[in-house]
């Protein structure tokens, strides 16, 4: 008989960002541990755990990353930010090794003026 593994998130959500453009809207480099905004019409709560496939530019395979709510925009905003959920990285090595990809991917944009899903 199978065993049901009580340590996994109850909700996912698989998000593909498929150039650099789109990260940096997505980025939410101002968290501890970065996260990223992902556009979603469910329903969430903050502080909910939530298991992250992103799928990245010049990523060869999606990572799967254990978050955290901390970000919801519950209808399009009048500036333009779409409906979803921003998603706070952990302390974990993969997703220390995931914040520190994407900082390298986006030299220089993450000092930009411009807007982003979230702020």
């Amino acid at each position: 008989m199978a065993e049901t593994s009580t340590n996994t998130p109850g909700k996912m959500i698989n998000l593909i960002i498929p150039d650099k453009p789109a990260l940096y809207r997505s980025y939410m480099g101002f968290l501890q541990y970065g996260g990223l905004f992902a556009p979603t019409n469910d329903k969430f709560r903050m502080g909910e755990e939530v298991l992250l496939a992103a799928n990245l530019p010049e990523f060869n395979e999606p990572k799967f990353l254990r978050t955290n709510v901390v970000w919801i925009n519950s209808a399009t905003t009048s500036t333009g930010q779409p409906q979803g959920i921003g998603l706070a990285f952990g302390k974990d090595e993969e997703s220390i090794a995931v914040k520190q990809a994407i900082e390298d991917l986006l030299p220089g944009l993450l000092l930009s003026e411009r807007t982003t899903y979230t702020l």
